[in-house]
């Protein structure tokens, strides 16, 4: 392609998209480059649920008058797709016994549409003229004197776009992060698969919850974790999502301990009537946060900088913010240090202990199902208060645990001090990863 441009952007999920949008709205030329056709199309796991936590990613988002509306940043995102607001989120031991989250009458967090989200920003992407190359795949990204070469494969020929400035937002499994060899000082905790079923005539006896399945007992296998909820659709009724991840070195059937699960599992009467209508998948690798998402010109933005992922809240708001770092470095010559600030200061895990906390707060299944059995039967019949978010996971679910230790002394002494040691448990076994899953 002959023509130059300000801006090129790789990856149009949610932080491509509106960092392609924010650099149009300012005047800038922009190309946006996604290996996708179907680019408002989602055909990998994602649960696309907003957290809404106040200081999750330094901000405070709402859902407000069809706006996802970013109060700290201060910017919004139209939204004109279903929602539902999820009111519990609920733990279940092997025996069905419960850890309930909920907040009065507020949500814990909101399932939205990602095809929606996507598709308001496509369609503002291409009426400010940006310009959209897709399918393509872009293989590498090079800061040259004063701009930058992305090299770009479609249709079985290979050619290169110019433009003053690049952001990188190819996701977790990024291909421009690799190359440009910031990979190379990250700590790999593991490669997650994950398949996801949506399924319709589910007969489910709580209100609409994020759900969790802890412990071994859930599976043939004994490994992994499965989520559960209803997931609002496009067009149509709501759906509900089961997703099952585990690491990918493991042996056995995900899709045997899904139907397992389904058909034998606590929970099997919930699923009598119910029918698969879609299955999507993924796989991830897990590397800590690059700590300088700047290399050159070149701004790695969303999941392709994160620890698994930023939400998809955080990578619009990443995205935004990219994109006025680069708009002021266009007007003024300096600016792109801005975004890495920002990044440093706000971004979940880029803050001390924050991955280690997060991995005890989801890493309840280390223990024996009947040691959950036990735990879950003392918190049946309280609530507590709270939100769906990782960060905040260990001080919510341990936290209460750690509030009935007393009792657990008298009764398990044992399992007391299994709790009370929590914090020493290692990262490889809270992920259940061996040293071929790093490979």
């Amino acid at each position: 392609m002959g023509k130059e441009y300000d801006l090129a952007i790789v990856g149009a999920g949610p932080a491509g998209l509106m960092a392609a949008v924010t650099a149009a709205q300012e005047g800038f030329k922009v190309v946006l480059i996604e290996r996708k056709k179907e680019i408002a199309s989602v055909f990998r796991s994602c649960c696309t649920m907003l957290i809404i936590e106040p200081g999750t990613h330094g901000e405070f988002v709402t859902l407000e008058k069809e706006k996802i509306v970013f109060h700290r940043t201060d910017f919004s995102v139209p939204y004109h797709g279903p929602s539902i607001p999820l009111r519990q989120m609920i733990k279940f031991s092997p025996k069905g016994y419960k850890f309930i989250v909920e907040r009065n009458e507020d949500p814990v967090a909101i399932a939205m549409s990602k095809e929606c989200i996507l598709e308001e920003l496509l369609q503002r992407a291409q009426t400010l003229g940006v310009d959209v190359v897709s399918p393509a795949q872009a293989i590498k990204a090079e800061n040259l004197t004063n701009s930058v070469r992305v090299t770009v494969e479609q249709n079985e020929r290979t050619f290169e776009v110019t433009a003053k400035t690049a952001i990188a937002a190819d996701g977790v499994n990024s291909r421009i992060v690799d190359t440009l060899g910031l990979n190379k000082t990250r700590r790999h905790f593991g490669t997650m698969q994950v398949l996801s079923y949506f399924l319709e005539g589910v007969e489910c006896p709580y209100p609409p919850a994020w759900m969790v399945f802890v412990g071994k007992g859930h599976t043939p296998s004994r490994m992994g974790q499965i989520y559960f909820f209803p997931k609002p659709q496009k067009s149509g009724p709501p759906v509900y999502e089961l997703t099952y991840g585990l690491p990918v070195a493991q042996k056995g059937s995900m899709r045997g301990d899904i139907q397992w699960f389904l058909e034998k599992g606590a929970c099997s009467s919930w699923f009598q009537k119910a029918k698969m209508v879609r299955t999507v998948s993924a796989v991830l690798k897990f590397y800590t946060p690059i700590p300088e998402p700047i290399a050159g010109r070149i701004l790695i933005v969303g999941d392709a900088a994160s620890y698994i992922e930023v939400y998809v809240q955080g990578a619009l708001m990443y995205g935004y913010e990219a994109a006025v770092a680069v708009a002021n470095f266009l007007k003024k010559g300096k600016g792109l240090e801005d975004y890495g600030a920002f990044w440093k200061k706000t971004y979940g895990y880029n803050q001390p202990g924050a991955i280690e906390a997060a991995l005890q707060g989801f890493g309840l299944h280390v223990l024996e199902d009947e040691e959950l059995d036990y735990l879950f039967s003392l918190t049946e019949k309280e609530r507590y208060k709270g939100y769906v978010n990782e960060h905040s996971s260990k001080e919510t679910t341990i936290g209460a645990l750690k509030s009935l230790i007393g009792q657990i002394k008298m009764e398990k002494p044992a399992l007391a001090a299994k709790i009370e040691q929590f914090d020493q448990v290692s990262a490889d076994e809270l992920l259940q990863v061996s040293r071929k899953d790093k490979q």
